[in-house]
Order: C-alpha cells, then structure tokens, then sequence
C-alpha cells in the first residue's frame, strides 16, 4: 500500500518556500517536553499576507495487517481551519503556537520524507515533512505511526523513526 501527498498538496507545501514561516497555529498544543516535541491535533501556517494559510490535518488510515497510520491532509485556503480569525485586523485566537523558526526566517525548502513500515504487511506513505530555513534551522512536521493519535508532531532538527527496526525513512522529494 503507497499513499503519497496530492499535488494539491505539493502546490500548498510549494507556496510556503520564501516566505517567512515562524509558527504552526493550533487548538489544543500538547508539550512533551521528553521527547523534544510538541503535537496538536490541526494546525495552520499564515503565509504572511492577507488571508492566505496553509492547514495540516491528518487522516487515520489501517492497513490490512492492522497497522494503524495518518496521512497529512494539507491545504491553501483562506481561513485558518476552526481557529477565530479576524480578516479585518488579521488576527488569529485564541489559539496556542509552536514557533518554528525566529521571525523573518525565511522557508528555503521542504523534504517530504517517506516512511516504510513492515510489520505484519508493509505500509508506504509521506509520513513526514522537514521544513529547512534559511539560518540553517530544520524543524519536522510528521505524524505517529502505528499509534491512534491523530495529531501532527513538531520536532526541531531532521525526521526521526520511532522505531528504526521496522520503520525506514527517506526523502522522497525535495522542494524548492
């Protein structure tokens, strides 16, 4: 079974490089400062003007050896999910924020990194993203893998398996 990103997607992912991305806007921001990250269940990135967002969200699949994994859903729009925005002033909340990189960083590119795991079957799909700024910064947008938590975790550096013995990770594509 392979799930990639749509190129609805990729087009979204494309219209972030160059801009000053600095945070992932979200309900419910969950720290789990053990494992260097954070997780909400949703989030959205503004683009920097006007109404222009990015959403993540995640969509639970199972495979047919019970696997349970989440794709990224993600898409341009010009609200911000759920969260109350205000067009007039631009204004985003209440809401809660994991900050991604300083502010007027700039985004330079975005890995989407595959996962393969095999556990009972095999599962391929774009587990992840590695969005790379211009300071030399990474931060990684991916999800958990054979776990029921539908939410996006954020780490800071390069995309981790939770467990490298059945899971592999590989960079599908590169944007730029």
């Amino acid at each position: 079974m392979s799930n990639e990103l749509s190129s609805k997607a990729i087009s979204a992912l494309k219209a972030m490089i160059g801009k000053p991305i600095s945070a992932i806007y979200g309900h419910q921001v969950h720290a789990e400062p053990l494992r260097s990250s954070a997780s909400l269940p949703k989030g959205a990135i503004w683009l920097g003007t006007g109404t222009d967002f990015i959403t993540f969200e995640t969509e639970h699949k199972t495979s047919k050896g019970d696997q349970d994994y989440h794709l990224l859903d993600i898409k341009r729009g010009d609200m911000p999910l759920d969260l109350p925005f205000n067009v007039r002033s631009g204004a985003i909340g209440p809401c809660s924020l994991i900050e991604l990189a300083m502010p007027g960083v700039e985004l330079v590119s975005i890995d989407i990194i595959r996962m393969t795991a095999e556990l009972d079957d095999v599962v391929t799909y774009d587990n992840a993203l590695t969005l790379r700024f211009d300071d030399d910064s990474a931060v990684t947008i991916g999800t958990e893998h054979d776990s029921i938590l539908a939410a996006l975790i954020v780490r800071k550096g390069e995309a981790q398996s939770n467990d490298p013995e059945f899971e592999k990770l590989e960079t599908r594509m590169t944007l730029k």
